[in-house]
């Protein structure tokens, strides 16, 4: 009797720490899933997942990482092996985000937290404001404005692109709620956002419908995903480098052929 209690024990023990590896193992993924979607390096998010590991003590841990995929699998100090996926569905640039992750990770690694201390840490991340609606607008508008003028614009395409920037946010707000390919949604993007440029210089607000586009494609071609590919092939990353930079090259394809079926059509 005082043998099978005593096993019954070791069977609620084993299982009480397998759910604690289970539950540090999904906070650890989860941290690596706030760093790639918001647009870090996979070098950077396989280092700062295995750092948090090695933290926990945990025997092994194992971290692959590709552009739309994060797989772990951890061997804690009791030879209890958790293993767990999580997809990367959509891909922006958060650099905030990505700081917050990168303080997180040195702060336990000083400091190990507890299994709730690391998911409300999580928790603020996700929760963590990006800019107000208003600036993002203010943004846009002043970017596209300032683009076409560095590319040769003159005042009038200056106005244009002013007024066609706030329509490209108006756009993007609009078509992002659907949760469409980036494919699709560049190119909606950049062909309405084209109808309106056309539609501004055809009423004499705008004159250089080539400097405006122009002007307001740099809000929509991403330098940061692409550079961040080329930093993953030189960091041996083939896979996951290869898989960014064509989805950067179909991307620009996708805006490429928005702003040529406006001019095709009109």
């Amino acid at each position: 009797m005082d043998q099978k209690l005593a096993d019954l024990n070791k069977i609620m023990a084993l299982s009480a720490n397998s759910s604690h590896t289970s539950g540090i193992t999904k906070n650890i993924l989860e941290l690596g899933f706030i760093m790639l979607s918001s647009g870090a390096e996979v070098s950077r998010v396989e280092d700062t997942l295995s750092r948090i590991g090695n933290a926990y003590n945990f025997r092994q841990i194992e971290v692959m990482t590709i552009t739309n995929c994060i797989m772990i699998t951890v061997e804690d100090a009791e030879g209890i092996i958790s293993s767990q996926l999580k997809r990367v569905m959509n891909i922006s640039v958060d650099m905030e985000k990505v700081r917050a992750c990168n303080a997180l990770s040195r702060k336990i690694c000083s400091k190990l937290l507890s299994e709730e201390e690391f998911s409300k840490e999580i928790e603020k991340i996700h929760n963590t404001k990006s800019y107000s609606q208003l600036t993002k607008y203010f943004i846009y508008m002043f970017t596209a404005s300032s683009m076409t003028v560095f590319f040769g614009g003159n005042l009038m395409d200056f106005f244009a692109a002013f007024l066609s920037g706030f329509a490209m946010c108006f756009v993007i707000t609009v078509v992002k709620r659907a949760h469409m390919q980036n494919f699709v949604t560049n190119f909606i993007v950049s062909f309405l956002v084209g109808t309106v440029i056309y539609v501004l210089v055809e009423l004499g607000i705008g004159q250089n419908y080539d400097k405006i586009v122009m002007g307001n494609i740099m809000l929509l071609i991403s330098g940061s995903g692409l550079m961040t590919s080329v930093r993953d092939m030189i960091n041996n990353d083939l896979i996951s480098g290869m898989m960014g930079f064509l989805s950067a090259t179909i991307c620009a394809a996708a805006i490429a052929l928005g702003f040529v079926t406006v001019v095709s059509i009109f």
